[in-house]
């Protein structure tokens, strides 16, 4: 990549915090957003806990208006993109409303409005159903209201690639500005939880607490699987010229972006994280940075067995010895997996280590796992001038990223 672009603010709606300062702070603090779901009922389910986002109210940010018939995943992205905004400085107006774009990261967002419009037509019949859900259960709606609120009308786009939607969307974002389409993009991933994902998620018995202790513990022995959670966050990405321009603040220098398909099987990782390793190498490569220059490596590591084993072999292979010098955490065991909305918590994540010198721990970490042998950053924060940072996302079903991250220094 040899244009400059830059991360110029940053919207977060987190079951840890709204707003990238509190975001940050739980995250410095080593705050587990896990609690009891409240929003349906877990009575049947052996698992009853999740990140799930409490005491949310949209018409703080948003207003009054415009907010009925529209889903969660809708108003978490609408409220993400709204504090980025502010974030930015950045007013939309006719005369840049065409130069301004939106990318999105998402999988999962229509599963409530879809099922709900079905539960009105079977229950009520067709002609009393409310014709209203309906334009919410495609899976670019979260997306669309972003640029139906601002009236950013230059291009709009929704990718849905599972854990790495947030990073895919990015590297979308990226080609976008490279060819002209567009100034300024507000690119962010959202994802927010319903009780026909929880059930999807528990019938393949990928959850822990179904067979073994209900806690997120990346890396740990007793790690049995994630917690679910929910999340939006957004950035405003653009030129590093563009933002010069309008005075905007740079929180971060975008590097690379990468992503390798390797095409393995539906719902399982590589073995060997073969397309994972791709992804790192080239975008480590593409950055023009070195193995060791990297201070700090923000890991998909979800407390799932397969996937946090085989994230520290190809870790582990591309690293060498380097990688004990290197502090490896997951804020998963905070949040929970978000899904779609990870890789995008884990570069705002990024970009709170760079400002604030602080890096996340991974909390409920008790039993070293021989085969996870990294300085996870175990349970307490640790303080370091991050200058450099990689953010690794990959998922079931062969979709693997990588993005390396510069700190910021003003001129």
């Amino acid at each position: 990549m040899q244009q400059e672009f830059v991360i110029s603010s940053l919207g977060v709606v987190s079951p840890n915090g709204v707003g990238k300062e509190a975001f940050w702070k739980s995250l410095e603090n080593g705050v587990s957003a896990m609690s009891k779901i409240e929003s349906f009922s877990t009575d049947k389910f052996a698992v009853d806990c999740a990140g799930e986002i409490k005491n949310f109210d949209p018409k703080v940010f948003l207003g009054q208006k415009g907010l009925r018939n529209l889903d969660r995943s809708a108003l978490f992205l609408m409220t993400a993109a709204k504090l980025a905004l502010d974030d930015a400085k950045l007013t939309i107006t006719e005369s840049n409303t065409d130069d301004i774009g939106v990318s999105t990261g998402t999988t999962y967002p229509h599963l409530w409005s879809m099922i709900e419009f079905d539960r009105e037509v079977f229950k009520e019949g067709l002609d009393f159903s409310n014709p209203a859900l309906f334009p919410s259960t495609v899976l670019n709606a979260a997306s669309s209201q972003v640029s139906i609120r601002f009236n950013i009308q230059g291009f709009n786009a929704s990718v849905s690639t599972g854990y790495t939607s947030g990073l895919e969307a990015l590297k979308y974002s990226l080609v976008m500005l490279e060819t002209g389409k567009a100034k300024t993009i507000l690119c962010g991933a959202v994802e927010s939880l319903a009780l026909s994902l929880f059930f999807g998620f528990y019938k393949l018995g990928y959850m822990a607490g179904i067979n073994g202790e209900m806690v997120s513990c990346p890396f740990d022995r007793r790690r049995n699987g994630p917690l679910l959670s929910e999340a939006a966050a957004v950035f405003s990405i653009e030129h590093a010229d563009t933002a010069k321009m309008r005075e905007a603040q740079i929180l971060a220098k975008i590097k690379s972006v990468n992503c390798y398909f390797d095409g393995f099987k539906i719902a399982k990782i590589h073995p060997e994280g073969e397309g994972l390793e791709k992804a790192i190498v080239k975008a480590l490569d593409e950055a023009g940075v070195a193995i060791g220059d990297i201070d700090y490596i923000s890991s998909c590591a979800n407390s799932s067995l397969e996937v946090d084993k085989t994230e520290v072999k190809v870790l582990q292979k591309i690293f060498g010895n380097s990688l004990s010098k290197i502090p490896v955490s997951s804020i998963k065991s905070m949040v929970g997996e978000t899904l779609s909305a990870s890789s995008a918590l884990q570069i705002a994540s990024c970009v709170g280590a760079m400002k604030n010198g602080i890096i996340p721990p991974t909390i409920n970490y008790k039993e070293k796992d021989p085969e996870c042998n990294i300085d996870c950053v175990p349970n307490k924060a640790q303080k370091k001038d991050v200058k450099l940072a990689l953010v690794v996302s990959f998922g079931p079903g062969g979709y693997n990223s990588a993005c390396v991250l510069e700190k910021y220094i003003q001129e």
